[in-house]
């Protein structure tokens, strides 16, 4: 019912009839300008081949279709194009293939003849979402050395769809692409609309909303291998896709699979085994009727690096240290490894009602496993290297000091986890019949979703285009730790440590589940707590477009019911009363609009202003108090408000193409969890932070200048100020109970956000030869950027008994800036036919300048010495840029 009313108040539906044109499509090379012959074009499913002259004419009904362009030795195409009256022209520039796999920015070029109509006064064409602009692409590769986030948004500001289904994660909104990791060519065909504009298949989100397109119809037919050589994460990748295109007789098929693996990877300690496998098939049952299943996945096994403090780092020589590892018998081991498969199941449906009406659903299931060990110690000295009683800074003897720091640069075990150690420490307890006293154990998320998005889409004559749908997902994620290795011995007592130290004579309260007492657990066992997440949201939305000679503008609306609630699995000592099965079950009610409008004064100047307005549920992720050990909600927990809005310059011709937008987001009533061990009260605490404001104001801007058929000048820049504007309320939990709840407010009103540059800079030169071979130079700047800063450092407790005045405040509560840096990268190529096969060369190098200082990203550590106010006991911790990296890659289109 609710979504029929959207539709009454989005959709005029009189005088609404069905009607053709023709779309006249002109492929050209960018350097010859002369048409590119047999060239496939897929519309809505549809292949058409180009004529010798680069033409093709394909008549329709009125309405909005995609349109792919998939060619060897050029990058990938799509666009959106409007058929709204008799004729429409679409010329198209394929842009030479560059970079490591063939993407580059396409373009759509509008012929002369409109060009001519439209300065006249006459009707422009619509400004529909193409591929990345200038400063799309360099915010997704230019600048992702520093981490940089469009407009310092968190990722699950964004959306992302694969064939129509949604891959997000309702738990903690982050969407992974290791979900799909190394699947290059099956992602690479992508619906995406940035910002606040409209989709055909979801409201979308303030971050924007892509869908990628990989049913087997819509990969185009072809047969390619490639190997990839590089010294970043991996060190070899290995790709083979194959694809038949539709084919007469109605069947359509694609299949890919590859492996990126490396023994060690740019940071020591590291080594890679990845991966990646897709199958689709499609089948045509009509004219009107399309079926078909996609099935994906991408098993991954990875050591990880860990951030350090500077002091460790200028102690080993390095600022790509990583304390997670050690040798043992010879070999390295590394204690921190991310185990991690979700495979997924799509079945796609598309039903054409009849010319101007489509149905399109999606119905997808994922059931899988996400995990990270770790070392974990009892009644045992610390193992990790770079603890900070281990390093010269917390000697207080200046000759004891000079020891260890002669220890740290002069030999490596001392810089590395002694395995050797704790299998002595651990033996010796079992000799004396003891529990293990080191262990590596497995944090896991299993986790299973499944649901559907079922939308219509409905051509309303020349003027209007309407869809529509349901959104539902259901997500349920199974939550643990297990004993990956007991590192020599025979068992670990499952208790909490803290607890026993502060109870002594309470042999309940200890217990980790009081239905399993003194639990001696073994390799493979579930330990420590156990309970499950449900989240269940369903979401109903729609929108129309409208579309006239000068203007265009569109409505959109939606609303949604979510409902979540933890089940414990373990009975805690803690909480006997409230950690066991299910809690109460929240609900919330959210909604949401937006709308915009587009300015067309002349075929190649636009002007857009768009807004959007809604509510959103917290993730169950920052919901509970405790959430490992009890059912507890945070008191007063709601959902948030968004409001967002954008003004916008788009230029699109045939010397130049480029944006300058304005934008400004408020954020209010946001939730954060983060765990710790308090080192005042010697226990784990959970703090979950209510409260939080935000606002993000900046201006975009990018510009890619034609210089000569050959070269092309590329600048981006982004200047933005993204602040905290509240002082939330932080309510926090002792994991051992030696403290009751309390609650605190965090002082961090006008903090400045972290985690990303706010000011970015990119100015770069592309040459295309015409015998297809290309280079690019790109230099880019990176500053404004902030450390994640600790918020019990920003509480009353932590200036405590510092007089007014004092200079100590200052230096506890101000927020940490991280210098600025640069990088310059070039890439170079070459490709060519050999008797029917297309070859290709790609080489990649980023940073050619070997800046090593570029930090992108740190973290204050969660802990504070609240006694002698010393900032310095515990420093901050960074991620460092890789140095000079390269990519090089060889393709074979056989």
């Amino acid at each position: 019912m609710r979504i029929f009313l959207l539709f009454l108040v989005l959709i005029p539906f009189s005088g609404i009839f069905a009607q053709e044109g023709t779309i006249h499509i002109n492929v050209k090379d960018p350097v010859t300008l002369e048409g590119l012959n047999d060239i496939t074009i897929i519309v809505d499913s549809k292949e058409f081949v180009t004529d010798e002259g680069g033409q093709t004419s394909i008549t329709l009904p009125y309405g909005t279709y995609s349109v792919i362009i998939n060619q060897d030795l050029y990058a990938p195409y799509s666009e959106q194009v409007i058929i709204d009256k008799a004729d429409v022209d679409l010329n198209i520039t394929l842009d030479r293939q560059s970079g490591s796999d063939g993407g580059g920015i396409a373009e759509i070029q509008l012929s002369d003849n409109e060009m001519n109509q439209s300065d006249n006064g006459q009707g422009v064409n619509s400004l529909l979402h193409s591929s990345q602009d200038p400063f799309s692409s360099a915010a997704a590769f230019s600048w992702s050395a520093a981490r940089f986030r469009t407009r310092g948004y968190d990722s699950w500001y964004s959306s992302t769809y694969m064939n129509g289904f949604s891959l997000d994660n309702l738990e903690t909104g982050y969407g992974s692409y290791s979900d799909y990791g190394g699947l290059n060519r099956i992602v690479r065909y992508k619906d995406g609309y940035e910002s606040i504009k409209p989709a055909p298949y979801s409201f979308g989100n303030i971050g924007g909303v892509t869908n990628i397109m990989s049913t087997a119809s819509q990969i185009q037919k072809q047969n390619q291998i490639s190997y990839a050589a590089t010294n970043r994460m991996y060190n070899n990748r290995l790709m083979y896709t194959y694809a038949t295109g539709m084919q007469s007789n109605g069947w359509a098929f694609a299949f890919s699979i590859s492996r990126r693996w490396a023994q060690e990877g740019y940071v020591p300690g590291t080594d890679y085994d990845a991966y990646g496998y897709f199958a689709s098939a499609e089948k045509k049952l009509n004219d009107n009727h399309m079926i078909g299943i996609s099935v994906f996945g991408a098993p991954q096994y990875r050591s990880k690096m860990g951030a350090s403090t500077q002091e460790a780092y200028d102690l080993a020589g390095t600022n790509y240290y990583n304390p997670y590892w050690g040798y043992q018998n010879g070999e390295v081991r590394n204690s921190r490894i991310r185990k991690a498969h979700k495979p997924y199941a799509i079945i796609n449906d598309t039903w054409k009602l009849n010319e101007t009406t489509k149905i399109h659903t999606s119905i997808g299931f994922m059931k899988g496993r996400y995990g990270n060990t770790r070392l974990n110690w009892y009644s045992a000295p610390d193992p990790r290297p770079d603890y900070y009683r281990y390093l010269p800074s917390y000697q207080t003897d200046p000759y004891v000091a000079g020891l260890v720091t002669d220890y740290w640069e002069n030999n490596v075990e001392a810089r590395q986890i002694d395995w050797d150690k704790i299998y002595e420490i651990n033996y010796l307890s079992k000799l004396a019949g003891g529990s293990a006293n080191y262990i590596i154990e497995e944090d896991r998320i299993d986790e299973t979703k499944y649901g559907l998005n079922t939308y219509i889409t409905k051509d309303g004559g020349e003027h209007l285009q309407l869809s529509g749908g349901l959104d539902f997902l259901s997500h349920n994620s199974l939550r643990y730790k297990v004993i990956d290795d007991l590192l020599g011995a025979d068992y670990w007592l499952d208790i909490d440590q803290f607890a026993e130290r502060d109870f002594p004579g309470d042999a309940d309260i200890l217990q980790n589940d009081i239905q399993n007492p003194d639990n001696q657990v073994k390799e493979g066992d579930v330990f420590g707590y156990n309970y499950k997440f449900h989240t269940n949201r369903a979401k109903m939305w729609g929108v129309g477009r409208f579309y006239y000679p000068k203007v265009d503008f569109f409505t959109s609306a939606y609303v949604s019911g979510s409902q979540l609630w933890r089940d414990g699995l373990y009975q805690n000592g803690r909480y006997p009363d409230n950690s066991l099965g299910n809690s109460a079950k929240k609900s919330f009610l959210n909604l949401g609009f937006k709308a915009g409008i587009t300015y067309k004064y002349t075929g190649k100047h636009y002007f857009e202003v768009n807004a959007s307005y809604y509510t959103a549920p917290p993730m169950i992720s920052n919901v509970f108090l405790a959430p490992r050990i009890s059912n507890r909600y945070v008191p007063g927990i709601e959902s948030s408000t968004v409001f967002s809005g954008e003004l916008s310059y788009i230029h699109k011709g045939e010397r130049w193409n480029g944006r300058l937008t304005a934008y400004q987001t408020n954020f209010y009533d946001e939730s954060d969890l983060i765990g710790f061990y308090h080192d005042e009260y010697q226990t784990f605490v959970y703090m979950t932070m209510t409260g939080i404001d935000r606002t993000h104001q900046g201006i975009e801007a990018g510009v890619e200048v034609k210089a000569t058929k050959t070269v092309s000048v590329i600048a981006a820049g982004n200047l933005g100020n993204y602040r905290y504007t509240s002082r939330p309320t932080a309510y926090i939990s002792f994991d051992n109970l030696s403290q009751p709840d309390t609650s605190e407010t965090i002082y961090q009103k006008y903090f400045y956000v972290p985690g990303t540059p706010q000011t970015t800079g990119m100015v770069g030169l592309k040459y295309f030869h015409p015998k297809f071979w290309f280079v690019s130079v790109n230099f880019n700047y990176f500053g404004d950027a902030y450390v994640s800063f600790n918020p019990e450092r920003r509480t009353q407790l932590a200036i405590e008994n510092l007089g007014p005045g004092d200079e100590l405040i200052d230096i506890i509560t101000q927020q940490e800036k991280i210098d600025g840096g640069y990088t310059l990268d070039a890439s170079i190529g070459k490709s060519w036919r050999v008797k029917g096969k297309t070859i290709a060369i790609n080489i990649m190098v980023n940073n050619i300048l070997d800046n090593k200082t570029l930090i992108t990203g740190g973290y204050e550590q969660n802990r504070f010495d609240f006694a002698t106010k010393n900032v310095d006991k515990f420093p901050s911790k960074y991620y460092y840029a890789f140095g000079r990296n390269y990519f090089a890659m060889l393709t074979i289109n056989l």
